[in-house]
């Protein structure tokens, strides 16, 4: 257990936020156990996503994509991560975050493809 909070690009202060401790766990493992894990990461990130668009799908009453989407930048505007919507299709939305609220800024590019599949879940 000795040096368990000297990870790389991450701050144990912040673990009081379960979206940033997911991030930095999740980091970690794939920075331990490689190519393995961002699969796994990506299949768990994915299925949570299910679970919460279920969960906020249950409060709309049009199920659109359209108004998923737009429920889903909503939200965002009001946490700590905005997303802004930079194109819309009948099936296609593309959304640039402004911040990762799960604190992957400078852990690469894999982990937070994987984490997005949370996104993808939400939205499906």
């Amino acid at each position: 257990m000795k040096g368990i909070f000297m990870i790389a690009n991450c701050n144990p202060d912040k673990f009081y936020d379960a979206n940033y401790f997911l991030g930095a766990l999740c980091s970690e493992f794939l920075k331990q156990f490689g190519e393995k894990a961002e699969s796994i990461i990506s299949l768990f990130s994915y299925r949570r996503g299910l679970a919460l668009g279920k969960a906020m799908s249950a409060k709309l009453e049009d199920k659109s994509f359209e108004t998923a989407i737009k429920s889903f930048v909503a939200a965002s505007e009001k946490s700590t991560a905005p997303a802004e919507l930079i194109s819309f299709e009948k099936n296609r939305a593309v959304m640039k975050g402004m911040v990762c609220p799960l604190g992957l800024n400078g852990n690469g590019r894999e982990i937070c493809e994987a984490m997005m599949n949370m996104d993808r879940g939400i939205l499906e």
